[in-house]
């Protein structure tokens, strides 16, 4: 697979996986115009690896390393050209909806990022889930979240060296946070 594709056409994992999910089609109804080999392995590698897409990458994508595995999955699997297409498509739906959502709302990228800084195995997967079930599942997004703010008093409070209750609930573990961070209203009250 070969194409005039540029690093340049591709500034977030959303048209990343456009280009990729492009460069499938082309591949899978023999356009020339398709992904060069390092292309697709260099985009299907980014979008398994980040914490953002990992998820919701299509099965075909993890299966087949590189463009010829694919062809020789897609030709064997569909006679013709249009179903081909429709299949690819349907396989990254999940995936284009995933990060067409990360696009449209302010704020979460960058969290996302620091919150992986952090502590990548423990906060940013809370995140994540809370994250993936905004719209399928909004009372377990709403415990997820709930878990997240309890994980990080709980992180704060620990590198502060504070005890607090096994026991403590989302309220109390924030009083005691905000304590230590000075956040506390208490702290901040005028003469």
């Amino acid at each position: 697979m070969t194409g005039d594709y540029t690093e340049d056409d591709e500034r977030t994992l959303l048209e990343k996986a456009e280009k990729l999910q492009a460069g499938l089609v082309a591949a899978a109804t023999q356009d020339p115009g398709g992904l060069s080999s390092s292309d697709f392995s260099r985009l299907r590698q980014e979008l398994l690896t980040s914490p953002v897409s990992r998820e919701k990458v299509p099965d075909m994508l993890r299966r087949y390393r590189d463009a010829g595995q694919f062809w020789q999955f897609i030709k064997g699997k569909f006679k013709h050209y249009q179903e081909r297409r429709a299949y690819i498509w349907d396989e990254f739906r999940p995936l284009m909806d995933h990060l067409e959502f990360q696009d449209k709302v302010p704020g979460i990228a960058p969290i996302s990022d620091a919150l992986e800084d952090f502590d990548p195995e423990n906060v940013h997967g809370i995140w994540q889930k809370a994250l993936d079930r905004r719209s399928s599942d909004p009372e377990g997004a709403i415990t997820a979240s709930r878990t997240l703010l309890e994980t990080v008093c709980k992180y704060v409070l620990e590198e502060a060296q504070a005890t607090y209750p096994d026991d403590a609930d989302l309220p109390k573990l924030w009083m005691l946070a905000s304590e230590h961070l000075n956040l506390a209203p208490h702290q901040h009250q005028e003469v």
